[in-house]
């Protein structure tokens, strides 16, 4: 336990870089997305103190770098689902401003896996992947259950994922 907090103190002062205007909100539940997401990675990867302290630094400059490709990728997403507004020629480049930033998102992360794998070991580095896509499950999760919240003892209505279950019935001929 003393071993996670002291992580999880290292990594929330490196994040502290972060955050410039501490009174914009978007700001403040961004620097609390980040701090959550830390002490979840933190907390699959089970780093020891020397691997966090050389993994952090490498991770915020990670962490920064994916948000702004992200961000072109999300923004080429959105002229696509604008298709029939556009010329051909802009519904052309949309598509090649979304493959260039899929492309730009791949070469980060292998670059990054390379920085990665220099200061943890890769059964390590596996579990950053894995916590990182966790954490995403995580953050759906949380989500759907505030967009659709339940009662205690209350089932989820069908979604449309999983068959519902089928009525027995006891005409032979029904079935």
């Amino acid at each position: 336990m003393k071993r996670l907090l002291t992580i999880c103190l290292l990594a929330a002062i490196s994040l502290g870089s972060f955050a410039q205007d501490k009174e914009c909100k978007q700001e403040k539940m961004h620097e609390k997305f980040q701090a959550d997401k830390v002490a979840f990675l933190s907390q699959k990867m089970d780093l020891s103190v020397k691997e966090a302290e050389a993994f952090w630094p490498i991770y915020n400059e990670y962490s920064k770098a994916s948000e702004e490709v992200h961000k072109a990728v999300m923004d080429a997403v959105g002229k696509i689902h604008k298709a029939e507004e556009l010329t051909d020629a802009e519904a052309s480049a949309a598509i090649d401003a979304l493959l260039a930033a899929q492309k730009k998102e791949n070469e980060l992360q292998s670059q990054y896996t390379e920085k990665f794998k220099k200061v943890l070991p890769v059964k390590k580095v596996a579990a950053f992947f894995a916590a990182e896509d966790a954490f995403r499950k995580h953050l759906f999760r949380q989500f759907k259950d505030k967009k659709h919240p339940m009662k205690p003892g209350e089932k989820r209505p069908f979604d449309g994922r999983r068959k519902p279950a089928q009525k027995e019935t006891t005409d032979k001929t029904q079935k």
